[in-house]
């Protein structure tokens, strides 16, 4: 008995130790078989890089990422951009399987050989057709832009010189071809339009003779100035000291006299005339707007004296002919600046429909210049009015150079800073700098301070109502 408990303990310790070490073979057979498994599996993953054409990215993603979606359902592995900044190329990265990778990598690779080629071309507009070609809030530019496919861009701080304009096409062959053909048919119905416009104009008639052989039936127009339905010249950034046309219409000195605007509105403006007259000259219209009294302020229908044709008016003043014992009533006319004393017998009710046209006399001040004593001289008058040939339908080009500080006021209503311009004749051999001309016949001096100008840009070439 003695003898055979060592031998039980023996055994014992030796079957433990055998049971360890088979414990410690199974774990270390697990451990190879896991390193193993993550060695065939790495071995199966990869990472590509491909080198995508930059104008090619933002149709590679796709709107709102549909085709890199699309690329990665089909090939299986992640594709993604780098944040590089290449002049040229984008990186793709592709991730996944080498099977994935493979198919994204022939999918993007198809991709950039079957993209079609871009290209970029120039095109020269007039620059008053930039309106035209860009529209009403970029209107016309985004539905060329989509018609064609093509990206249309009007740059005119890159113009050499104030004529023309740089428009700059980019997109496909045929995509810059139909580009380039809706922004050919925009120049041709402004072409069109200008020409029928411009024989409508050539039409008009001197609204009265020059002042120099109308004195005695002129009357001041000191009290002349500025509606609240009145046109106004527009701010437009973008471009700034841009030419546009005018008529002067009426004049005190050059210091104020009044413009319309070339365009469109001129042409309905002698439309209104036309039906105004037509209208009034009927007995049953007068009649019907007959007033029984006029008052400061006061919208009506007048004819003016020198050409017997029907206008808008605002009263100014009712006073009495001490001769005659008669009420007459001095008038502005509100579209062309200038006034006149009509019997209140002669005047009428303004038909509403006739107020829909805004007020298209606008006053104006030249720029930079002074009278050399402080009042105007009856010759500089003259000279004024010769070379800007007031009334009589000639255009000038002009450019708004700074505003007047005091607003006008008219009827109890304030109006708008009176904008200051710079006038050129160019219905002559040379272009005559009006202000320059009275400057170098010693009628008037240089300002030594400036116009006050806009905080935007002050030159325009289109109009915006109030």
């Amino acid at each position: 008995m003695i003898t055979s408990k060592p031998v039980t303990i023996a055994i014992g310790l030796s079957l433990c130790g055998l049971s360890l070490y088979l414990f410690y073979k199974f774990l270390k057979k697990d451990e190879e078989d896991d390193y193993e498994d993550t060695f065939i599996k790495a071995s199966k993953f990869k990472v590509l890089e491909v080198k995508v054409p930059k104008e090619l990215v933002r149709e590679f993603i796709g709107r709102n990422g549909k085709n890199i979606k699309n690329f990665q359902e089909v090939s299986g592995a992640r594709i993604y951009f780098k944040n590089n900044e290449e002049k040229t190329d984008r990186i793709c990265v592709i991730k996944g399987s080498v099977d994935s990778c493979h198919i994204a990598e022939h999918l993007i690779r198809d991709f950039i050989d079957d993209a079609p080629v871009i290209e970029s071309e120039d095109l020269w507009i007039p620059r008053a057709a930039t309106g035209k070609i860009i529209g009403r809030s970029g209107e016309n530019i985004t539905d060329m832009q989509c018609k064609s496919g093509a990206k249309i861009s009007v740059l005119p701080d890159e113009s050499p010189n104030l004529e023309q304009v740089k428009v700059k096409i980019v997109g496909t062959r045929e995509q810059i071809i139909l580009a380039k053909s809706l922004v050919n048919e925009k120049l041709q119905e402004m072409k069109e339009f200008n020409s029928k416009l411009e024989s409508s104009l050539s039409k008009r008639e001197p609204r009265m003779p020059l002042k120099s052989s109308s004195k005695s039936g002129s009357v001041d127009n000191s009290k002349a100035s500025c509606s609240q339905k009145n046109e106004r010249m527009s701010p437009i950034l973008g471009q700034q000291d841009s030419p546009f046309e005018v008529y002067v219409s009426a004049l005190v000195h050059p210091s104020r006299f009044w413009i319309q605007i070339v365009g469109p509105k001129a042409t309905k403006l002698d439309q209104l005339v036309e039906e105004m007259s037509d209208y009034y000259s009927k007995p049953e219209s007068k009649i019907v707007h007959t007033l029984e009294s006029i008052t400061k302020g006061d919208l009506v229908a007048a004819i003016f004296q020198y050409d017997n044709k029907w206008y808008r008016a605002e009263v100014l003043n009712v006073i009495k002919d001490s001769e005659t014992n008669e009420d007459r009533a001095e008038l502005y006319f509100v579209d062309y600046g200038d006034s006149d004393m009509v019997p209140v017998s002669e005047i009428y009710e303004l038909r509403t429909d006739f107020l829909q046209l805004h007020f298209q006399a606008i006053e104006c001040f030249l720029a930079n210049v002074e009278p050399v004593d402080g009042e105007w001289c009856e010759e500089a008058v003259d000279m004024f009015e010769e070379w800007t040939h007031v009334a009589q339908w000639k255009k000038l080009s002009a450019k708004i150079n700074g505003y007047c500080v005091k607003e006008r006021k008219r009827a109890g209503r304030e109006g708008s800073p009176v904008p200051g311009v710079d006038l050129y004749d160019y219905n002559n051999e040379k272009d005559v700098n009006i202000a320059e001309e009275l400057v170098n016949c010693g009628y008037a001096v240089y300002k030594k301070e400036p116009n006050l100008r806009s905080s935007r840009a002050t030159s325009v070439s289109s109009i915006a109502s109030n």
